[in-house]
């Protein structure tokens, strides 16, 4: 049709793209405010198939408890900015759609600031993600020489880490999120999360900018959380943000009962190196910008003396109890291999990764070293390992585990990306390969032997909140 102007009541939907109708009468009424947006999958790209919409998400980025004024001024106690280093370059399918899911999920939780570093300039899936979003929200920077050379002008730490850039993803991460820190103010940004591409800063509240606001006015300056692990329950996934909803507590948050226990140790009996939680368990931290604090790792900030550092895990470990905090929301829900493919891409980005981190700390021997030998045997040999140690497909355990505390069913996420999860029946109809299921020993007898593996800590930590 050629262009014409029409009353608001009278706008032709019918002639125009099927996909106007889901968003542009709401826009014009004043009920989507901007910016927002959208994703259809339609039935086809031609003909009748094109006018056939399958599936719509259209959402705003701006809930009302963003702080608006970010641009050259002072940084408002709420403001909080992620920083995520990402590569898709081997994910399946070419595709980086767990990424816009990343970037929309913080958005809509209220974080005034997405900054991703690209770590390869021909990661086009990537670049195509961040582009469609708002400019002033969501910022991004390329791997290349520009941004080297303004990270060895600005990052302290560059020096030591640089031999290590192109061999470990650690040394990138360590640099982006010093360079974040840097940034951050003038960025109109308080706070400062550092996340991979496969976790979220999760709250079930509406936004994450109270909690922060609560934490400027107690004086706390760094805040870590706990972190739960994500079980997939199919064998293969477009986005594991949209599908995975089953999750393994972080062991300090499980309840001290024998029927817990015993899912404890249904997971390290699994495990080859007796593992729970299969990647860390020492949580994710915020921290303030503006106060000098230093990357000494991906997890926690080294604070300037008189700064106040709080924890919500309560870690026989390290027995701060001055710094504890009881905090079970928010929380990190970690989706490291909800899938796969989403496996065999991990470890295909790793390659051969080195047995020390940053050549000084020797790597334990662990599911992600065993992951890296697997990958280098072959791709039965990863698959077994995932079948084996990681996916759960067994509704029977699933319950007890569920029912002990063990684990938890998280479904708010899926609701605030408008995705459906797949159950594994469902999964097979559509198109996703399932396995016979192995039905576990759900009845196994007592255990007479002493605390095994993280046990021990999983009984010290009850007594943290009473010290």
């Amino acid at each position: 049709m050629s262009p014409a102007w029409f009353a608001h009541e009278d706008v032709p939907l019918a002639e125009m793209w099927a996909d106007d109708t889901y968003w542009l009468i709401q826009y014009l009424d004043g009920l989507l405010p901007t910016p927002f947006v959208g994703r259809f999958r339609f039935k086809g790209h031609e003909g009748a198939d094109s006018w056939v919409v399958l599936e719509s998400a259209v959402s705003s980025l701006a809930p009302p408890s963003i702080p608006r004024a970010l641009d050259g001024c002072t940084p408002l106690p709420g403001a909080a900015m992620i920083v995520s280093t990402v590569s898709f370059r081997k994910a399946p399918g070419g595709s980086a759609r767990p990424l816009e899911s990343f970037i929309r999920f913080h958005l809509l939780k209220g974080f005034a600031r997405v900054l991703i570093f690209v770590d390869s300039a021909e990661d086009v899936a990537v670049l195509d993600v961040v582009r469609r979003f708002p400019r002033s929200r969501v910022l991004f920077r390329v791997r290349g020489p520009e941004l080297l050379a303004e990270q060895k002008s600005r990052c302290p730490s560059f020096s030591a880490l640089a031999p290590f850039m192109d061999s470990e993803v650690s040394a990138r991460q360590l640099l982006d999120a010093e360079y974040a820190m840097d940034a951050a103010p003038a960025l109109g940004c308080f706070w400062l999360v550092c996340l991979d591409s496969d976790e979220f800063f999760f709250t079930s509240e509406a936004s994450v900018v109270p909690h922060f606001e609560a934490l400027a006015a107690e004086g706390v300056s760094q805040m870590t959380y706990l972190n739960h692990e994500g079980v997939p329950e199919l064998v293969e996934t477009p986005d594991y943000f949209a599908t995975t909803t089953l999750f393994k507590r972080h062991h300090f948050a499980v309840p001290l009962s024998s029927q817990a226990r015993g899912c404890l140790r249904f997971w390290m009996d699994r495990s080859k190196r007796s593992q729970y939680l299969l990647f860390f368990d020492n949580g994710k931290s915020a921290c303030r910008t503006g106060c000098a604090a230093k990357p000494k790792s991906q997890h926690l900030w080294q604070l300037p003396s008189g700064h106040r550092s709080c924890t919500g895990l309560a870690d026989p470990r390290s027995l701060d109890v001055e710094g504890y905090r009881s905090c079970s929301d928010p929380c990190i829900l970690h989706f490291p291999i909800c899938g796969l493919a989403w496996l065999q891409g991990k470890y295909q980005t790793l390659g051969s990764f080195p047995d020390a981190w940053l050549g000084k700390v020797p790597l334990f021997e662990s599911f992600h070293k065993d992951a890296r030998e697997a990958h280098a045997a072959g791709d039965e040999a990863l698959k077994a390992l995932f079948f084996r140690e990681v996916m759960l497909d067994d509704p029977i355990e699933v319950e007890r585990q569920l029912a002990s505390g063990t684990c938890i069913r998280i479904l708010e996420h899926t609701q605030l990306l408008n995705a459906t999860p797949l159950t594994p029946r469902e999964a097979t109809a559509t198109g996703c390969p399932e396995r016979p299921r192995q039905i576990s020993d759900a009845t196994a007898g007592p255990m007479d032997e002493g605390p095994q593996g993280i046990e021990r800590g999983w009984i010290m930590s009850k007594a943290m909140g009473f010290l």
